[in-house]
Protein backbone atom coordinates (compact mmCIF):
# COMPACT_ATOMS: atom_id res chain seq x y z
CA UNK A 1 0.00 0.00 0.00
CA UNK A 2 2.78 2.76 0.68
CA UNK A 3 4.52 2.23 -2.68
CA UNK A 4 1.13 2.20 -4.67
CA UNK A 5 0.90 5.66 -2.40
CA UNK A 6 4.27 6.81 -3.01
CA UNK A 7 3.78 6.00 -7.02
CA UNK A 8 0.76 7.74 -6.70
CA UNK A 9 2.61 11.00 -5.40
CA UNK A 10 5.66 10.66 -8.22
CA UNK A 11 3.65 10.24 -11.15
CA UNK A 12 0.91 13.43 -9.97
CA UNK A 13 3.89 15.79 -9.09
CA UNK A 14 5.27 14.87 -12.02
CA UNK A 15 2.09 15.41 -14.37
CA UNK A 16 1.56 18.77 -12.26
CA UNK A 17 5.23 19.25 -13.06
CA UNK A 18 4.64 19.18 -16.88
CA UNK A 19 3.06 22.19 -18.67
CA UNK A 20 1.48 20.36 -21.54
CA UNK A 21 -0.42 17.80 -18.79
CA UNK A 22 -1.45 21.13 -17.23
CA UNK A 23 -2.64 22.70 -20.35
CA UNK A 24 -4.46 19.32 -22.01
CA UNK A 25 -6.14 18.19 -18.95
CA UNK A 26 -7.51 21.64 -17.53
CA UNK A 27 -7.16 24.63 -20.13
CA UNK A 28 -7.53 23.44 -23.21
CA UNK A 29 -10.82 21.64 -22.12
CA UNK A 30 -11.95 24.93 -20.70
CA UNK A 31 -10.45 26.64 -24.16
CA UNK A 32 -12.55 24.49 -26.31
CA UNK A 33 -15.61 24.55 -24.91
CA UNK A 34 -15.54 28.52 -24.19
CA UNK A 35 -15.12 28.55 -27.72
CA UNK A 36 -17.72 26.17 -28.79
CA UNK A 37 -20.76 27.99 -26.97
CA UNK A 38 -19.94 31.21 -27.86
CA UNK A 39 -19.85 30.14 -31.70
CA UNK A 40 -23.32 27.65 -31.63
CA UNK A 41 -25.03 28.93 -28.03
CA UNK A 42 -27.87 31.21 -30.59
CA UNK A 43 -28.56 28.09 -32.38
CA UNK A 44 -32.87 27.57 -31.66
CA UNK A 45 -33.10 29.81 -28.49
CA UNK A 46 -35.66 32.19 -28.74
CA UNK A 47 -35.08 35.91 -29.76
CA UNK A 48 -31.44 35.26 -30.93
CA UNK A 49 -32.60 34.55 -34.51
CA UNK A 50 -32.28 38.04 -37.18
CA UNK A 51 -32.01 37.38 -40.31
CA UNK A 52 -30.36 40.55 -42.35
CA UNK A 53 -32.70 41.05 -45.55
CA UNK A 54 -32.39 43.10 -48.19
CA UNK A 55 -36.11 45.05 -49.07
CA UNK A 56 -36.47 46.38 -52.71
CA UNK A 57 -39.38 48.53 -53.50
CA UNK A 58 -40.00 49.04 -56.76
CA UNK A 59 -43.74 49.53 -57.40
CA UNK A 60 -45.09 52.59 -58.75
CA UNK A 61 -46.78 55.40 -56.84
CA UNK A 62 -50.36 54.79 -56.36
CA UNK A 63 -53.31 56.57 -57.04
CA UNK A 64 -55.36 54.75 -54.31
CA UNK A 65 -54.18 53.16 -51.08
CA UNK A 66 -50.47 52.47 -50.79
CA UNK A 67 -50.10 49.31 -50.34
CA UNK A 68 -46.47 48.47 -50.80
CA UNK A 69 -45.72 51.06 -48.28
CA UNK A 70 -48.00 49.72 -45.39
CA UNK A 71 -45.94 46.33 -46.41
CA UNK A 72 -42.74 47.72 -45.59
CA UNK A 73 -44.33 48.89 -42.41
CA UNK A 74 -45.50 45.78 -41.76
CA UNK A 75 -41.90 44.45 -42.52
CA UNK A 76 -39.96 47.12 -40.56
CA UNK A 77 -42.50 46.23 -37.34
CA UNK A 78 -41.37 42.57 -37.33
CA UNK A 79 -37.54 44.40 -37.71
CA UNK A 80 -34.70 45.62 -35.39
CA UNK A 81 -34.77 47.68 -33.09
CA UNK A 82 -38.69 46.42 -31.88
CA UNK A 83 -39.01 43.80 -29.46
CA UNK A 84 -38.88 39.81 -30.35
CA UNK A 85 -38.08 41.18 -33.88
CA UNK A 86 -37.02 38.81 -36.23
CA UNK A 87 -35.25 40.71 -39.18
CA UNK A 88 -32.55 42.99 -39.37
CA UNK A 89 -33.84 45.03 -41.99
CA UNK A 90 -31.89 47.44 -44.93
CA UNK A 91 -34.03 49.29 -47.65
CA UNK A 92 -32.36 49.65 -50.92
CA UNK A 93 -33.04 51.63 -54.02
CA UNK A 94 -33.93 49.22 -57.79
CA UNK A 95 -30.82 50.44 -59.38
CA UNK A 96 -28.98 49.14 -56.28
CA UNK A 97 -30.73 45.28 -56.81
CA UNK A 98 -27.25 44.22 -58.29
CA UNK A 99 -25.35 45.08 -55.34
CA UNK A 100 -27.82 43.81 -53.24
CA UNK A 101 -27.86 40.36 -54.34
CA UNK A 102 -23.85 40.56 -54.11
CA UNK A 103 -24.33 41.50 -50.14
CA UNK A 104 -27.08 37.94 -50.44
CA UNK A 105 -24.09 35.91 -52.23
CA UNK A 106 -21.10 37.15 -49.67
CA UNK A 107 -22.98 36.64 -47.09
CA UNK A 108 -23.43 40.17 -45.92
CA UNK A 109 -27.10 39.68 -46.48
CA UNK A 110 -29.26 36.91 -45.75
CA UNK A 111 -32.08 37.19 -48.54
CA UNK A 112 -33.65 40.30 -50.92
CA UNK A 113 -36.96 40.90 -50.81
CA UNK A 114 -38.65 42.52 -54.05
CA UNK A 115 -41.82 44.42 -54.13
CA UNK A 116 -42.70 44.33 -57.78
CA UNK A 117 -43.54 47.18 -60.11
CA UNK A 118 -47.53 46.68 -60.23
CA UNK A 119 -47.85 45.41 -56.66
CA UNK A 120 -50.30 48.23 -55.60
CA UNK A 121 -52.59 47.90 -58.86
CA UNK A 122 -52.33 43.99 -58.53
CA UNK A 123 -53.79 44.35 -54.99
CA UNK A 124 -56.62 46.79 -55.37
CA UNK A 125 -57.53 44.58 -58.21
CA UNK A 126 -57.64 41.60 -56.56
CA UNK A 127 -59.70 43.58 -53.79
CA UNK A 128 -61.93 44.60 -56.10
CA UNK A 129 -62.56 40.88 -58.09
CA UNK A 130 -63.20 39.41 -54.29
CA UNK A 131 -66.01 42.06 -53.59
CA UNK A 132 -67.39 41.18 -57.20
CA UNK A 133 -67.47 37.10 -56.41
CA UNK A 134 -64.63 36.75 -58.93
CA UNK A 135 -61.52 34.32 -57.48
CA UNK A 136 -58.50 36.88 -57.50
CA UNK A 137 -54.67 35.89 -57.99
CA UNK A 138 -52.03 35.77 -55.73
CA UNK A 139 -49.97 39.01 -55.77
CA UNK A 140 -46.47 37.98 -55.76
CA UNK A 141 -43.59 38.89 -53.83
CA UNK A 142 -40.27 37.84 -54.69
CA UNK A 143 -37.32 36.59 -52.41
CA UNK A 144 -33.91 35.68 -53.45
CA UNK A 145 -31.88 33.57 -51.65
CA UNK A 146 -28.82 31.00 -51.40
CA UNK A 147 -30.95 27.57 -50.52
CA UNK A 148 -27.55 25.28 -49.36
CA UNK A 149 -26.90 28.56 -46.57
CA UNK A 150 -28.72 27.76 -43.38
CA UNK A 151 -28.83 31.28 -42.76
CA UNK A 152 -30.56 32.52 -46.28
CA UNK A 153 -32.31 29.06 -46.37
CA UNK A 154 -33.93 30.27 -42.94
CA UNK A 155 -34.50 33.76 -43.38
CA UNK A 156 -36.80 32.61 -47.14
CA UNK A 157 -39.16 30.44 -44.58
CA UNK A 158 -39.29 33.15 -42.24
CA UNK A 159 -40.04 35.86 -44.47
CA UNK A 160 -42.91 33.23 -45.87
CA UNK A 161 -43.84 32.57 -42.71
CA UNK A 162 -44.56 35.76 -41.73
CA UNK A 163 -47.20 36.30 -44.52
CA UNK A 164 -49.98 35.51 -43.23
CA UNK A 165 -49.10 38.06 -40.15
CA UNK A 166 -48.52 40.59 -42.56
CA UNK A 167 -51.93 39.55 -44.77
CA UNK A 168 -53.40 40.10 -41.17
CA UNK A 169 -51.76 43.52 -40.80
CA UNK A 170 -53.23 45.00 -44.10
CA UNK A 171 -56.52 43.59 -42.97
CA UNK A 172 -56.78 45.55 -40.17
CA UNK A 173 -54.75 48.34 -41.83
CA UNK A 174 -57.23 49.16 -44.99
CA UNK A 175 -60.51 46.70 -44.25
CA UNK A 176 -60.18 44.11 -46.39
CA UNK A 177 -60.44 40.54 -45.88
CA UNK A 178 -58.68 39.06 -48.46
CA UNK A 179 -55.19 36.95 -48.17
CA UNK A 180 -53.87 38.74 -51.42
CA UNK A 181 -50.28 38.60 -50.51
CA UNK A 182 -47.88 35.00 -51.40
CA UNK A 183 -43.79 35.10 -51.75
CA UNK A 184 -42.00 34.16 -54.94
CA UNK A 185 -38.82 32.34 -54.06
CA UNK A 186 -36.18 32.35 -56.60
CA UNK A 187 -32.27 31.13 -56.26
CA UNK A 188 -29.04 32.88 -57.45
CA UNK A 189 -28.46 30.42 -60.28
CA UNK A 190 -28.03 26.49 -60.92
CA UNK A 191 -25.00 26.08 -59.16
CA UNK A 192 -26.62 27.12 -55.78
CA UNK A 193 -29.14 24.31 -55.68
CA UNK A 194 -29.07 22.58 -52.37
CA UNK A 195 -26.31 19.86 -52.11
CA UNK A 196 -26.51 16.67 -50.12
CA UNK A 197 -24.39 16.66 -46.98
CA UNK A 198 -21.64 15.08 -48.92
CA UNK A 199 -21.22 17.59 -50.93
CA UNK A 200 -21.17 20.00 -48.62
CA UNK A 201 -18.56 18.70 -46.75
CA UNK A 202 -16.08 17.21 -49.58
CA UNK A 203 -14.46 20.24 -50.42
CA UNK A 204 -13.40 20.57 -46.90
CA UNK A 205 -12.35 17.19 -45.74
CA UNK A 206 -10.07 18.06 -48.51
CA UNK A 207 -8.76 21.66 -46.92
CA UNK A 208 -8.10 19.60 -43.13
CA UNK A 209 -6.50 16.51 -45.01
CA UNK A 210 -3.68 19.12 -46.38
CA UNK A 211 -3.63 21.30 -43.57
CA UNK A 212 -3.41 17.90 -40.85
CA UNK A 213 -0.77 16.89 -43.46
CA UNK A 214 1.14 20.46 -42.84
CA UNK A 215 0.75 19.67 -39.37
CA UNK A 216 1.60 16.47 -39.49
CA UNK A 217 4.30 15.91 -41.74
CA UNK A 218 5.99 19.37 -41.88
CA UNK A 219 6.28 20.57 -38.51
CA UNK A 220 7.67 17.70 -36.33
CA UNK A 221 10.74 17.21 -39.38
CA UNK A 222 11.44 20.59 -38.54
CA UNK A 223 10.95 20.61 -34.93
CA UNK A 224 13.22 17.18 -34.58
CA UNK A 225 15.71 18.88 -36.84
CA UNK A 226 16.38 21.93 -34.59
CA UNK A 227 16.43 19.64 -31.49
CA UNK A 228 19.20 17.59 -33.38
CA UNK A 229 21.17 20.47 -35.01
CA UNK A 230 20.62 18.65 -38.17
CA UNK A 231 20.74 21.34 -40.39
CA UNK A 232 23.85 22.91 -38.81
CA UNK A 233 25.53 19.19 -39.63
CA UNK A 234 24.55 19.36 -42.86
CA UNK A 235 26.47 22.90 -43.18
CA UNK A 236 29.48 21.84 -42.62
CA UNK A 237 29.03 19.51 -45.88
CA UNK A 238 29.11 20.48 -49.51
CA UNK A 239 24.91 20.34 -49.23
CA UNK A 240 22.93 23.31 -50.21
CA UNK A 241 20.30 23.75 -47.49
CA UNK A 242 17.57 25.54 -49.51
CA UNK A 243 17.69 22.47 -51.44
CA UNK A 244 17.12 20.36 -49.07
CA UNK A 245 14.28 21.96 -47.95
CA UNK A 246 13.06 22.80 -51.52
CA UNK A 247 13.21 18.66 -51.61
CA UNK A 248 11.39 17.97 -48.34
CA UNK A 249 8.57 20.77 -49.19
CA UNK A 250 8.12 18.99 -52.52
CA UNK A 251 7.71 15.49 -51.00
CA UNK A 252 4.52 17.18 -48.43
CA UNK A 253 3.04 18.24 -51.51
CA UNK A 254 2.97 15.49 -53.21
CA UNK A 255 1.37 13.41 -50.66
CA UNK A 256 -1.13 16.11 -50.57
CA UNK A 257 -2.35 15.43 -53.93
CA UNK A 258 -2.30 12.11 -53.40
CA UNK A 259 -4.64 12.79 -50.77
CA UNK A 260 -6.36 15.71 -53.28
CA UNK A 261 -6.84 12.49 -55.72
CA UNK A 262 -7.70 9.91 -52.96
CA UNK A 263 -10.60 11.89 -51.41
CA UNK A 264 -11.74 12.97 -54.72
CA UNK A 265 -12.43 9.47 -56.33
CA UNK A 266 -13.31 8.23 -52.98
CA UNK A 267 -16.14 10.99 -52.54
CA UNK A 268 -17.39 10.48 -56.28
CA UNK A 269 -17.43 6.62 -56.59
CA UNK A 270 -17.77 5.49 -52.97
CA UNK A 271 -20.03 8.24 -51.35
CA UNK A 272 -21.52 9.33 -54.43
CA UNK A 273 -20.60 13.48 -53.95
CA UNK A 274 -21.59 15.22 -56.81
CA UNK A 275 -18.72 17.30 -57.65
CA UNK A 276 -16.68 18.41 -60.33
CA UNK A 277 -13.44 16.83 -58.73
CA UNK A 278 -10.81 16.92 -61.25
CA UNK A 279 -11.73 20.89 -62.79
CA UNK A 280 -8.06 22.48 -63.04
CA UNK A 281 -8.91 25.62 -61.31
CA UNK A 282 -10.21 23.67 -58.53
CA UNK A 283 -7.26 21.73 -58.41
CA UNK A 284 -4.90 24.52 -58.95
CA UNK A 285 -6.27 26.26 -55.90
CA UNK A 286 -5.83 23.24 -54.02
CA UNK A 287 -1.90 23.16 -54.96
CA UNK A 288 -1.99 26.93 -53.61
CA UNK A 289 -3.74 25.85 -50.09
CA UNK A 290 -1.17 23.04 -49.97
CA UNK A 291 1.79 25.75 -50.28
CA UNK A 292 0.08 27.97 -47.34
CA UNK A 293 -0.51 25.22 -45.38
CA UNK A 294 3.01 23.55 -45.72
CA UNK A 295 4.08 26.99 -44.96
CA UNK A 296 2.26 26.85 -41.49
CA UNK A 297 3.86 23.73 -40.88
CA UNK A 298 7.27 25.44 -40.92
CA UNK A 299 6.36 27.75 -38.65
CA UNK A 300 4.72 25.07 -36.15
CA UNK A 301 8.09 23.75 -36.41
CA UNK A 302 10.20 26.65 -35.28
CA UNK A 303 7.66 27.40 -33.18
CA UNK A 304 7.66 24.52 -31.05
CA UNK A 305 10.38 23.91 -28.62
CA UNK A 306 10.92 20.06 -29.89
CA UNK A 307 9.39 17.21 -31.12
CA UNK A 308 6.85 16.38 -28.20
CA UNK A 309 5.48 19.79 -27.78
CA UNK A 310 4.82 19.59 -31.72
CA UNK A 311 1.36 17.61 -31.38
CA UNK A 312 0.05 20.44 -28.12
CA UNK A 313 1.05 23.36 -30.40
CA UNK A 314 -0.59 21.79 -33.28
CA UNK A 315 -3.92 20.49 -31.68
CA UNK A 316 -3.80 24.55 -30.45
CA UNK A 317 -4.25 25.60 -34.31
CA UNK A 318 -6.11 22.95 -36.05
CA UNK A 319 -9.19 22.73 -33.79
CA UNK A 320 -10.37 26.44 -33.18
CA UNK A 321 -9.57 26.79 -37.59
CA UNK A 322 -11.61 23.75 -37.96
CA UNK A 323 -14.48 24.88 -36.27
CA UNK A 324 -14.65 28.15 -37.19
CA UNK A 325 -13.82 27.27 -41.22
CA UNK A 326 -17.39 26.35 -41.88
CA UNK A 327 -16.47 23.10 -43.10
CA UNK A 328 -18.61 20.36 -41.04
CA UNK A 329 -21.87 23.17 -40.88
CA UNK A 330 -22.06 26.58 -42.28
CA UNK A 331 -21.71 29.27 -39.82
CA UNK A 332 -24.51 32.39 -39.52
CA UNK A 333 -25.19 35.06 -36.58
CA UNK A 334 -21.76 34.34 -35.16
CA UNK A 335 -20.94 37.39 -32.70
CA UNK A 336 -18.65 39.77 -33.77
CA UNK A 337 -15.76 38.62 -31.80
CA UNK A 338 -15.63 35.02 -33.15
CA UNK A 339 -15.86 36.68 -36.70
CA UNK A 340 -12.60 38.24 -36.69
CA UNK A 341 -11.03 34.54 -36.56
CA UNK A 342 -13.13 33.28 -39.09
CA UNK A 343 -12.11 36.44 -41.37
CA UNK A 344 -8.45 35.84 -40.55
CA UNK A 345 -8.90 31.99 -41.07
CA UNK A 346 -7.25 30.15 -43.99
CA UNK A 347 -9.11 27.64 -43.82
CA UNK A 348 -12.27 29.18 -44.28
CA UNK A 349 -10.95 30.78 -47.29
CA UNK A 350 -9.80 27.65 -48.80
CA UNK A 351 -12.84 25.95 -47.89
CA UNK A 352 -15.41 28.65 -49.47
CA UNK A 353 -13.14 28.80 -53.25
CA UNK A 354 -13.18 25.13 -53.27
CA UNK A 355 -17.06 24.84 -53.00
CA UNK A 356 -17.51 26.91 -55.89
CA UNK A 357 -14.59 25.61 -57.90
CA UNK A 358 -15.82 22.06 -57.31
CA UNK A 359 -19.51 23.47 -58.14
CA UNK A 360 -21.21 22.49 -54.91
CA UNK A 361 -21.96 26.01 -53.83
CA UNK A 362 -20.91 29.92 -54.26
CA UNK A 363 -18.00 30.73 -52.33
CA UNK A 364 -19.85 33.15 -49.32
CA UNK A 365 -16.61 35.24 -49.83
CA UNK A 366 -15.11 37.20 -52.63
CA UNK A 367 -12.90 35.09 -54.84
CA UNK A 368 -9.87 37.94 -54.44
CA UNK A 369 -10.13 37.44 -50.59
CA UNK A 370 -9.50 33.86 -51.03
CA UNK A 371 -6.42 34.28 -52.51
CA UNK A 372 -5.34 37.17 -50.74
CA UNK A 373 -5.78 36.18 -46.99
CA UNK A 374 -4.14 32.68 -47.29
CA UNK A 375 -1.51 34.32 -49.39
CA UNK A 376 -0.85 36.87 -46.40
CA UNK A 377 -0.55 34.06 -44.44
CA UNK A 378 1.94 32.37 -46.92
CA UNK A 379 4.15 35.10 -47.19
CA UNK A 380 4.14 35.82 -43.68
CA UNK A 381 5.05 32.03 -42.77
CA UNK A 382 8.05 32.22 -45.00
CA UNK A 383 9.31 35.11 -43.44
CA UNK A 384 9.08 34.05 -40.44
CA UNK A 385 10.49 30.89 -40.96
CA UNK A 386 13.39 32.15 -42.70
CA UNK A 387 14.08 34.58 -39.97
CA UNK A 388 14.05 31.92 -37.47
CA UNK A 389 16.48 29.58 -39.61
CA UNK A 390 18.99 32.36 -39.79
CA UNK A 391 18.90 33.32 -36.01
CA UNK A 392 19.50 29.68 -35.47
CA UNK A 393 22.19 29.69 -37.52
CA UNK A 394 24.25 32.02 -35.19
Amino acid sequence: MKETWNFFKVHLLSDLRNKRSIFWVVIFPILLFTILVLTFSNLGVKGSINFKIILINDSQKANGPNFSRELVNAFRSLSFPNKDAIFTLTMMKKKDTNAAFEKVIYSEADAVLIIPKDFNSAIARSILFSKLGISAPLVPIKVFYVPNRASSNLAESAIEGTIGQINSYLTARFGYTLKAIKVKSKTFGSIMESPSYTNFVAPGIMVIAAFMTGLLLVAPKIAMMRRYAVMKKYASTPVNPYSFFLGFTASRLFIMIIQYIGLALFSTFVLGAVIRAFSWQAFLYYLFSCAVYAAIGFVVGFIASGPTSVGAVSSLINLPLEFLAGIYFPLYNLPWYINIFVYINPLWYSTNALRQFLGVAMSTTPMWMNILVPGIWLIASIAFSSVRQNLEKE
